[in-house]
Formats: C-alpha cells, structure tokens, sequence
C-alpha cells in the first residue's frame, strides 16, 4: 500500500501545519530556556534580543535579495514597503525596543510593553492560521517558508521581553497595550490614505476596510482588538493575584518557622 504524504496545496492543520506547529513550538520553548538559564549579563540579554529582532525583519525582505542573488527581477510587495498588516508594524516595533539605547527609561518600558504583547499575539495567530499558506502549492515556497519563520522567531523575540524581564508583568500594561493598538489603527489608517490618494486597490492596512475572514465578519479589527486588550488584563489580573497569593504563602510559612525556633 503506497502512502502519500503531499497535499495538493496548503490546507489549515494539514500534515505540514500541524508538523510546523509543532517544531515552531518547540524550538521557542528551548530558545527562551537557553536564554534564561544561561545567559545572565544584560550586555549579552541585549544582544540575543537583538539577534531575533533583526533576524524577524531580515526574514520578512529575504525574498529581495533571494530574487537579486538568482539573476532576477527583485519585487518588494506592498507589506515590504508599508506596515499593511499588525505583524509588520509589530516587528519594526521588536526591531526599534532591541536597538534601543537605554533600556531604563519609561518610553523603553511602554514600548517593550507594546512589543512584547502584540509580538506574542499576532505571531500564535498568525502560527495557527497562516492565511499565507492557505492555497499555496507548497509550504517550501521561499514566500510562504520565510513568512512561517519570521513569525516563529518573532515569537521567541517578542517572549524573550517577557522572559528576559524587559518590563515587569502587571496589570496597567493592558492600558499601555491599550494605547499601542490605537497607534496601530492610527497607522492603518494613515496606509489606507496613501493608498487612496495613490489611486491603488484599497489594501485594508490592518483590517480596518474588511475582517481578515470574510466569511467571519464578526470577527474585525475591532473586536480581535477588544479581545486582544482583554486578554492582557486576564493575563496581568492571574499573574498578579498569583504572584501575591505566592508571597503571602511563603511569608506565611517563615513566620510559622520563626515561631517554632
């Protein structure tokens, strides 16, 4: 019985998916324990954070240079040359908090913030439906691989703030988060006008013309938007309360301690 392995063309959690899924996944996990566990020095901390950062936007116009070294016509495409999409925008935000000088200062914080939050949400949406690789004829085309690997390191870039301890996780960071998708919309818009003006296709520039599923309007820009928000409230409320109640238990045990010595 022969079996074969290849689908016609790119399917949502088809064999290929699944296996990068997977693979993405796991290599985010083992990347974030390396840095962690080993490399204590906030000189080398900036460093491997700049590494992701930097790799994420050279992944993104690989195909520039790619067409160029083959002897061909080099195309940018539109999302090359404007932040049309949340995950473009968010990895020139990634790029812009690694290079960035003093890591101290609050507008470093809010954009760590802002980064670190959008990275992590627009690549997990972006690992698990890769809109770019539905209807492809292969996940190896250099165009929907590099678009796959971008937001995978992207990924690890946008956790390693977390895990790096950039900012501190807390509450008030929804509202900081908050701010940044208004900018967000803001530069949606601001695209969607120079397109207008330039008399090109409408390019629905973060969604705000269309939802990213047309059979699904209900889910828009503005409702991926609210959920987003929410989301890091959860996040901030759980990490919070958990971090106390943490505290207060193992106060509660050194002074349990004391009295018995």
């Amino acid at each position: 019985m022969n079996i074969y392995f290849l689908e016609t063309e790119g399917s949502m959690f088809d064999s290929y998916h699944l296996g990068y899924i997977f693979i993405s996944l796991f290599f985010t996990v083992f990347f974030l324990v390396i840095g962690k566990k080993f490399i204590k020095k906030q000189k080398y901390k900036d460093i491997y954070l700049k590494f992701w950062a930097v790799l994420t936007v050279f992944l993104h116009l690989s195909p520039l240079w790619i067409a160029h070294l083959k002897g061909e016509t080099a195309v940018a495409v539109d999302n090359m040359l404007f932040p049309i999409y949340f995950c473009n925008l968010t990895m020139y935000f990634l790029m812009l908090v690694s290079l960035w000088g003093n890591k101290e200062t609050i507008i470093f914080k809010y954009l760590a913030i802002i980064a670190g939050y959008a990275g992590v949400f627009g690549a997990l949406i972006s690992l698990f439906y890769p809109d770019y690789y539905l209807g492809a004829s292969s996940m190896f085309e250099w165009g929907v691989f590099k678009s796959m690997l971008s937001h995978s390191t992207m990924l690890i870039g946008s956790l390693y703030l977390f895990v790096g301890n950039y900012f501190k996780t807390e509450f008030k960071n929804s509202y900081v988060f908050g701010v940044g998708l208004l900018f967000y919309g803001f530069i949606g818009i601001i695209v969607n006008k120079i397109f207008a003006a330039a008399n090109l296709n409408p390019r629905n520039a973060m969604y705000l013309q269309g939802p990213p599923i047309p059979e699904v309007p209900i889910l828009n820009a503005y409702t991926i938007a609210i959920l987003m928000f929410l989301l890091t409230m959860l996040i901030g409320f759980l990490l919070n309360n958990g971090l106390k109640k943490s505290s207060e238990k193992i106060k509660y045990h050194l002074m349990f301690v004391k009295k018995k010595t």
